[in-house]
C-alpha cells in the first residue's frame, strides 16, 4: 500500500473525497455572503448608520477570536472610510459579554448602533437595555443559543445555526469575515486570514468550510507574510501549528493579564498600517507573553507534589484569572487526572472562579449536572469549562468533586497508528501528508509507526538527553527527552510520532517527531 493510500485509509476517505479537500483555494471560493440567511438584516443597519453618520461601537471579547473578529470589522470601517469606536472588556473589571453597565456608559458616550462580536447570543438583559435607552444592536456571534430563551432583540443576528450557515460552528472571526465581504463585495485577504486563526484559536472543527478558510489562510501567510502576524511567528515554517502555537497564545496572554483598558491595544496592533507602531506594540506583546510563560511555570513548579495526590486535582490559588485555564492544562498533562484551579474573583473575593480541564473518561458537563448544586455559573464542553461557586462551599465542593473523579477514571485512548517504513520519510510524502492539512478539532493529525528498530542504530545528542538520528540528508528521526542510557537498555523498539518540517540556516529537515516508545519483542 503506497503512503496516499495508507492515509486515505486512516481517514475512511475515497480518492474523490481526497481531491475535493486538496483541491485549490481562494478568496473567491469562500461562501457567498450575501446568500446567507437573515445577513441582509445586518448590513443594511450598517449601511443605514453610516448614510446618516450614526456613532458606531464594536463590542468584541478579550480571547484571540473575539480580538481577531473586532479587528476584522474595526479594518472593514477603515476601508469604507468610516470611523468607528471598538471596546474589547476587560476579564477582570467587565466580565464576558455585553452588559447592562457598560450599554448605559456606551449611551452616555453619544452611540446608536452597537455590534456585538464573539458575544450577544444569549445577552438579553443588555440588548433589551440598550433598545430602551434607544439604540440598535448587532449580533455577530457563535456561542450556543439558550433553548429556554428566545432569540435577542437585536436588529440582525449573523450566527452559524441561526443564519443556517453550515453544519458545523464557525468561529466569531471567520464570521466577522463573512460580514465584511458583504459588506465590502469582496474578501479581503488579510481579513480573511484572521478569520482563519480565529478558527484555530477557538478550536473549531476543521470540517467544511472551516477547514477552506484556515487552508486559505496558511497560503495567505506565505505568500503575503503580513508584519503583525510575522512578527509573532517563532519558526520559519508557516502551518496550522503556526496558529495554535504561535500566534495565538501570544493574542490570548493579552487578555489573560492585562487587567485595564489596555487590552484594547492589540486592536490596533492587528489593524495599524504604521510600520514603527507595529514593531512598538509587538514588544509589548512579547513582553506580556514571556510573563505569562513565566508565571504559569513558577504557579505549576511551585505547587507541593500532595496537593495533586487525590483522584482529582482541586486547588484554589492566589494567581490571575486569566491563568487558571493555563495551570490546570498542564496539571491536567502531568498528572493525568481531571484538574480545577480556581482563584478570588476580582470583584468579590466571596466567590471562587475555576477552570477545568479533562481527558477522555471524566465528562466535564457531567460533572457539572452532578455538582449543580454549588455552582453559581458554569458551562463548557466534555473536556473542559469554566465556573464559579461561593468560597465558603470549596471544600465540599472538593470532597464531591473527588468522589467523582474517583469514580470516573481517566481512560487511556488507544490510538490507531499508520505502519510507515523509514524509507518512506521523504520529501514526496511530506507533500502529500500536508496536502491534507490543516490537522486539528476533528481532524486529528495521524500517528504514525515505525516497527522493530534496532536501538544500536540510533544516535542522541546533548550528552544523551535527546534522540537525533540522521537518514538522509533531508530527514531524521528526532525525539526530545529521550535517554540513551534508557533506549539503549531494549534491543528493538517500536517509534510512534507525527511527520514534522523544521528550518534551521536556511535547510529544511523533515523530521520523525517521537511521542512515545515500546518495547519490540517481535
Amino acid at each position: 500500500m503506497n503512503f496516499l493510500d495508507k492515509l486515505l485509509n486512516y481517514y475512511s476517505l475515497t480518492k474523490e473525497e481526497y481531491e475535493y479537500m486538496s483541491r485549490p483555494l481562494s478568496e473567491v471560493t469562500l461562501i457567498n455572503a450575501k446568500k446567507i440567511k437573515g445577513i441582509e438584516k445586518v448590513t443594511d443597519r450598517i449601511f443605514n448608520a453610516i448614510s446618516s453618520k450614526e456613532k458606531i461601537i464594536i463590542y468584541g471579547d478579550y480571547d484571540c477570536d473575539g480580538i481577531t473578529a473586532t479587528s476584522i470589522l474595526v479594518k472593514t470601517f477603515k476601508k469604507l472610510n468610516y470611523e468607528v469606536s471598538y471596546y474589547i472588556p476587560s476579564r477582570y473589571i467587565d466580565g464576558y459579554g455585553l452588559n447592562v453597565t457598560n450599554v448605559r456608559k456606551i449611551k452616555d458616550a453619544g452611540f446608536n448602533l452597537i455590534i456585538a462580536v464573539d458575544n450577544g447570543i444569549a445577552a438579553h438583559e443588555a440588548i433589551n437595555e440598550a433598545n430602551k435607552l434607544g439604540m440598535d444592536v448587532l449580533v455577530v456571534d457563535h456561542h450556543e443559543v439558550p433553548k429556554d430563551l428566545p432569540l435577542v432583540n437585536a436588529v440582525g443576528i449573523l450566527h452559524p445555526i441561526v443564519s443556517e450557515i453550515s453544519p458545523y460552528y464557525e468561529s466569531a472571526g471567520y464570521l466577522s469575515a463573512i460580514l465584511s465581504s458583504a459588506l465590502l463585495g469582496q474578501y479581503d485577504p488579510y481579513l480573511v486570514t484572521l478569520g482563519g486563526l480565529s478558527v484555530i484559536s477557538d478550536l473549531m472543527e476543521l470540517k467544511g468550510i472551516n477547514r477552506d478558510v484556515v487552508r486559505i489562510a496558511i497560503n495567505n501567510l506565505k505568500n503575503d507574510k503580513y508584519l503583525q502576524l510575522m512578527l509573532l511567528l517563532d519558526s520559519p515554517v508557516i502551518s496550522e501549528k503556526s496558529f495554535s502555537m504561535e500566534i495565538a497564545p501570544k493574542i490570548n496572554a493579552i487578555g489573560r493579564l492585562i487587567e485595564d483598558k489596555n487590552v484594547n491595544l492589540i486592536v490596533k496592533y492587528l489593524t495599524s498600517e504604521d510600520r514603527d507602531e507595529i514593531i512598538r506594540y509587538h514588544s509589548w506583546i512579547n513582553n506580556i507573553n514571556l510573563e505569562r510563560k513565566e508565571l504559569t511555570k513558577e504557579v505549576v513548579e511551585s505547587l507541593p507534589k500532595e496537593e495533586c495526590e487525590s483522584d482529582g486535582i482541586v486547588l484554589k490559588l492566589d494567581v490571575k484569572e486569566g491563568l487558571i485555564g493555563l495551570i490546570a492544562n498542564r496539571l491536567l498533562g502531568e498528572y493525568n487526572k481531571p484538574t480545577i484551579i480556581f482563584t478570588s474573583d476580582s470583584n468579590d473575593p466571596s466567590i471562587l472562579k475555576g477552570s477545568i480541564r479533562s481527558k477522555e473518561g471524566f465528562n466535564v458537563t457531567k460533572a457539572f449536572a452532578s455538582l449543580d448544586k454549588y455552582l453559581l455559573t458554569g458551562g463548557g464542553h466534555a473536556l473542559a469549562g469554566g465556573l464559579s461557586i461561593k468560597a465558603s462551599n470549596f471544600e465540599a465542593f472538593k470532597a464531591d468533586f473527588n468522589a467523582l473523579a474517583k469514580e470516573y477514571k481517566i481512560i487511556e485512548v488507544v490510538e490507531e497508528s499508520i505502519p510507515l517504513e523509514l524509507n518512506e520519510i521523504n520529501t514526496e510524502n511530506y507533500k502529500i501528508y500536508r496536502s491534507l492539512a490543516p490537522y486539528g478539532m476533528g481532524f486529528k493529525e495521524p500517528l504514525f509507526k515505525i516497527n522493530h528498530l534496532p536501538t544500536r542504530s540510533l544516535t542522541f545528542i546533548s550528552e544523551g538527553k535527546h534522540l537525533s538520528t540522521p537518514l538522509t540528508i533531508k530527514t531524521k528521526l528526532l525525539g526530545f527527552n529521550m535517554s540513551e542510557k534508557e533506549v539503549k537498555a531494549l534491543r528493538y523498539i517500536n517509534l510512534y510520532g507525527n511527520l514534522n518540517l523544521s528550518s534551521f540556516n536556511n535547510k529544511e529537515t523533515i523530521e520523525f517527531r517521537i511521542n512515545k516508545y515500546e518495547e519490540s519483542i517481535n
